[in-house]
């Protein structure tokens, strides 16, 4: 496979590859903690079932998006050109944004709320969506 040239910027392509690759490592372990908190019965993580399903959220979210943005950086990247560097930050954005928002949100939180951070997923939930519509446009436009 040749290297994309001039229609995209690389620096976003291999941002985005990179983060997608060391975002699966990260939310993979935090996965695997979650499933050793759960093994290990600790009531901290057990008796809070608001934390136990902000976590999951997180963990699930940060995985699919990790892959979400290998896929991109692979297919959807070189068919955007250089004027569509908003889409990759867009994804990239969200990618980080997203899960982020639901783990915070899980810290100190009320007792039937989550915290102040989960602001952050709907914007960034907007955010990918805009991003994602941009490579469904970029490819359908594409020959």
């Amino acid at each position: 496979m040749s290297e994309p040239d001039d229609d995209i910027d690389l620096r976003g392509l291999r941002g985005a590859r990179t983060l997608g690759w060391v975002g699966l490592a990260t939310w993979a372990m935090l996965g695997i903690a979650l499933e050793a908190a759960h093994g290990l019965k600790l009531a901290g993580y057990l008796d809070d079932e608001l934390t136990r399903l902000l976590l999951t959220l997180a963990h699930a979210h940060g995985v699919a998006l990790s892959l979400l943005l290998v896929v991109f950086a692979h297919a959807g990247a070189p068919l955007l050109s250089k004027a569509d560097a908003w889409t990759s930050r867009l994804l990239t954005g969200a990618a980080v944004a997203l899960p982020l928002g639901f783990a915070l949100s899980s810290i100190a939180h009320p007792e039937s709320d989550p915290g102040i951070a989960i602001l952050i997923v709907p914007i960034a939930g907007l955010a990918l969506v805009i991003g994602l519509a941009r490579v469904a446009f970029a490819s359908w436009r594409s020959p």
